[in-house]
């Protein structure tokens, strides 16, 4: 899969830079949706600073960020709440989505991670789970 390849490879990128400032933990995950929905991607990496800090790369982020985007981390024991904003993404009809709002839930024992995506003030909201593991830098 091209997405795949393309988003590893700048998975690899990102965290060769995170390297330099400080250390950080590559997660590579594939996701599975019960529909295909297009808004949680499913092949996703996050970054996970030590500092705190992560960034999140996917299809989504690529397509309305030309790059990862940056996320805040909570973390209680081995679980992780990575939340990140995409703003001005447009649907297949050309419709422009002001925020879009996703929240993950990464389990650093396990490698089981839940995505959702939400846009703001609307009712919908998308999901996927799947599993993740680390790559070495």
């Amino acid at each position: 899969m091209t997405i795949g390849r393309s988003l590893t490879g700048a998975a690899f990128v990102l965290m060769a830079a995170a390297g330099v400032a400080q250390a950080a933990t590559l997660f590579e995950c594939d996701l599975k949706t019960r529909i295909h929905n297009g808004w949680v991607s499913p092949k996703m990496a996050f970054v996970i600073e030590d500092d705190g800090g992560a960034k999140v790369i996917d299809g989504i982020t690529l397509a309305f960020l030309d790059g990862p985007a940056e996320a805040k981390v909570t973390r209680r024991g081995d679980n992780l709440r990575i939340n990140w904003t995409v703003a001005n993404a447009k649907d297949d009809a050309g419709n422009y989505i002001p925020t879009f709002r996703y929240f993950a839930n990464l389990n650093s024992a396990t490698h089981a991670v839940s995505v959702v995506a939400k846009p703001a003030a609307y009712p919908q909201r998308w999901s996927a789970k799947g599993s993740c593991k680390i790559r070495d830098k």
